[in-house]
């Protein structure tokens, strides 16, 4: 009998022991956070405090979770700003904490050599960045850069922080361009595409961008770019001389472009993760002091998924489609957005992409980080109703698009293309340096090996 009573006793305070310890866990989860009194910054020796605080958007009075710590240590990285982010809490009180944001810079600016090397277009020149200008996060770029397609000086300043509030941003950027134009044969099938025409168009263009970020996922902007653009005669050795744009006095080309959508993503150092999905509607037309009038619809899907704590798959795919387009503004795919195939070899006013890439570590050497990454690029590019004579006049009957004379509009003239490959990434965590890398692609289509190196930021 004693033993019976010492057992029930057992179990009963073994059942009143669970009961408290799962009713202390579920007022755990119910209990509201603690109440911030102050926010305390740490370490950074260029970055204004202000700022740092502004970024993490927590204040005093604000209550801070656990849940909550860790979202505010990964918006501090996501900025860039910094190599090493620690964020804790230090009691004062009965539900009450001080927030402890403590940081280490990056050396915020660089000059380094640019370099583009891959099919049709090699070339190279200096960069200037600021990634934090007056500590406050503020940046500006200026590079100059000669390639045998693209030529130019490029300005630009980004303000990610304006007015102190992380959700607004503003960009001001312009730029002097010479561009060789380049037409080939189409099909994807070609070991060494031959050029048909080649254009020279020089312009020089402005353009600002105001956007707007809601609960952390929801982004809005309006974009006004405003150009102008020179073509000059074609080229006399190659088969087509017919102009593939008016020649004559430089014409105004400008547009609006709105855009909305979803945007989660987080670059926490080396990998990206996060949702992207936008849609994106541009108008040229004398509404907005243009000489021409055209429309361009976009819808894109980005996510970056972390695998394996420190792999990375980046996947991306783009709807973009066109009515109107005047040559200098036509869509174009090959080099490093179709990897396998020549810069800019295929063109169209409808284009439909996917590319897939794996990122993976390699090994690091002190703060310089070396990863590999593999990568499918597939794009198709098709015209969809081309005009019977083979010209596209705006309302003043002046010629914004000669098509060369084998063009096809419809699924029958589309172009359908595959590249598969691999790459090296260098990343340096301690400054705030262009990404670095060099591809190696294969054209499915071609039979082709062909290889990109991609050094800095380009114009472009």
């Amino acid at each position: 009998m004693e033993v019976r009573r010492d057992m029930r006793g057992r179990m009963a305070k073994w059942c009143a022991s669970l009961a408290l310890t799962l009713l202390a866990g579920r007022a755990a989860a119910q209990a509201p956070g603690d109440i911030v009194d102050e926010v305390v910054v740490r370490g950074p020796e260029k970055t204004l405090p202000s700022t740092v605080q502004a970024y993490s958007r927590i204040d005093p009075g604000d209550e801070l979770s656990y849940e909550e710590l860790d979202k505010v240590e990964r918006r501090l990285v996501a900025t860039g700003l910094f190599q090493e982010v620690k964020v804790r809490t230090e009691p004062t009180g009965p539900n009450r904490v001080r927030l402890i944001l403590e940081v280490e810079d990056k050396a915020s600016w660089v000059v380094a050599p640019t370099f583009a090397l891959s099919s049709a277009n090699v070339g190279g020149g200096l960069l200037y960045a600021e990634n934090n200008l007056w500590g406050r996060s503020k940046k500006f770029g200026t590079a100059v850069q000669v390639s045998t397609a693209e030529s130019g000086v490029f300005a630009g300043y980004l303000d990610p922080n304006l007015f102190g509030q992380p959700q607004l941003r503003l960009s001001v950027e312009g730029q002097l361009r010479s561009d060789r134009v380049d037409e080939y044969d189409p099909g994807a099938g070609q070991e060494d595409p031959e050029v048909v025409r080649r254009t020279r168009i020089n312009s020089a263009s402005i353009a600002t961008e105001f956007g707007v970020m809601l609960f952390e996922r929801v982004r809005a902007a309006v974009k006004y770019r405003l150009m102008s653009v020179d073509a000059k005669s074609p080229d006399p050795q190659e088969e087509v001389t017919t102009p593939a744009f008016s020649i004559g006095p430089s014409q105004r080309d400008a547009s609006l472009r709105l855009m909305v959508g979803i945007d989660t993503r987080q670059n926490l150092h080396a990998v990206m993760e996060g949702l992207n999905l936008e849609a994106s509607y541009e108008v040229s037309n004398p509404g907005v002091w243009s000489d021409f009038r055209y429309r361009r619809y976009g819808l894109l899907y980005r996510h970056g998924l972390r695998l394996f704590d420190e792999h990375n798959l980046v996947l991306r795919a783009e709807a973009s489609a066109g009515v109107d387009l005047p040559f200098h503004q036509e869509l174009v795919l090959g080099g490093n957005s179709l990897r396998g195939f020549v810069h800019r070899q295929f063109r169209g006013d409808t284009r439909l992409s996917f590319t897939a890439e794996y990122h993976f570590p390699l090994f690091t050497i002190r703060s310089l980080s070396f990863r590999g990454v593999g990568f499918s690029d597939t794009g198709l590019m098709a015209w969809r109703d081309l005009p019977d004579d083979g010209v596209l006049r705006d309302v003043n009957g002046r010629v914004v698009r000669g098509y060369l004379p084998d063009s096809q509009s419809g699924l029958r003239g589309s172009t359908l293309a595959q590249g598969l490959g691999a790459g090296l990434r260098l990343y340096l965590r301690n400054i705030v340096l262009p990404l670095v890398g060099v591809d190696a692609a294969y054209g499915v289509n071609s039979g082709e090996f062909r290889f990109y190196l991609v050094a800095g930021v380009s114009p472009t």
